[in-house]
């Protein structure tokens, strides 16, 4: 079953070239995931409450071969491919704006018993109420690939968690770590990080608008009382991005390019 919604972008949703952000693009996504668990009376909310059960996201790849303009229709549509793993499933996502296809997404998850604290397997009923489409590919169906870090960094930001950072598992929210990352990247790095800088900080803010492509893995959930660094580098015409608590645990690896 392929799910179908529209959304209605907001205006702060668009940069000054009046064109959709990757940030509102992956919330687009996430929120189109959410109301399909919803029809399939998997509500993330709920089932965490009452069963003590949560889709963890681990991955997300995005590509963008135009990005939405300001006024346009926006359509997104999501399925999921049914067991990639005992643990987990894809998701894959295709997002319209005018009737034209302006973006595909694909995103992993696993099933996790919040109590237990670790993978649990997903029972095959509650997969066939999504009615999977495991022949729907995206990316050509290409398996995602690991992101490399550096092995030394350029420069590295505090971030400093705030209480609107955290949902409602007590973690700090996935998409929010997007936003980590582009507070990490230097003034100047835009899609090729070897551009030469820039001083102008309204130059940054337009160069992170210009990835295209964004890749994300999530290792460890930043939690409330945790400190967080944000470390950057370029490698192989990437900008990479590697969040870390205080600790030193890697909670995300984030390429934008």
């Amino acid at each position: 079953m392929v799910f179908s919604t529209e959304f209605s972008p907001l205006l702060e949703e668009f940069d000054k070239n009046e064109r959709l952000t990757m940030a509102a693009i992956l919330k687009y996504f996430e929120n189109a995931g959410s109301r399909h668990s919803d029809a399939a009376g998997d509500s993330a909310i709920k089932v965490s409450e009452t069963l003590g059960v949560a889709w963890v996201l681990t991955d997300w790849k995005v590509c963008v071969s135009e990005f939405p303009r300001y006024g346009q229709k926006i359509k997104v549509e999501t399925w999921s491919e049914g067991l990639t793993s005992p643990f987990g499933t894809s998701r894959n996502y295709y997002l319209y704006a005018d009737g034209a296809l302006a973006v595909e997404g694909t995103s992993k998850w696993v099933r996790f018993d919040l109590k237990a604290g670790r993978p649990m397997k997903v029972e095959a009923d509650l997969l066939d109420r999504y009615g999977p489409e495991p022949g729907k590919k995206v990316f050509g169906g290409e398996k995602l690939a690991k992101i490399s870090l550096p092995e030394a960094f350029e420069a590295e930001t505090k971030i400093q968690l705030r209480r609107s950072d955290f949902d409602f598992n007590n973690h700090v929210h996935n998409l929010n770590y997007f936003d980590f990352a582009l507070e990490a990247l230097p003034n100047g790095a835009v899609a090729s990080p070897e551009s030469a800088a820039s001083e102008n900080s309204s130059q940054a803010q337009e160069a992170a608008a210009a990835f295209k492509n964004a890749r994300i893995s999530y290792k460890t959930a930043l939690k409330e009382g945790d400190g967080a660094i944000a470390k950057y580098a370029p490698l192989d015409g990437k900008s990479v991005v590697a969040i870390y608590s205080g600790a030193g645990a890697l909670a995300a690896a984030i390429e934008l390019y």
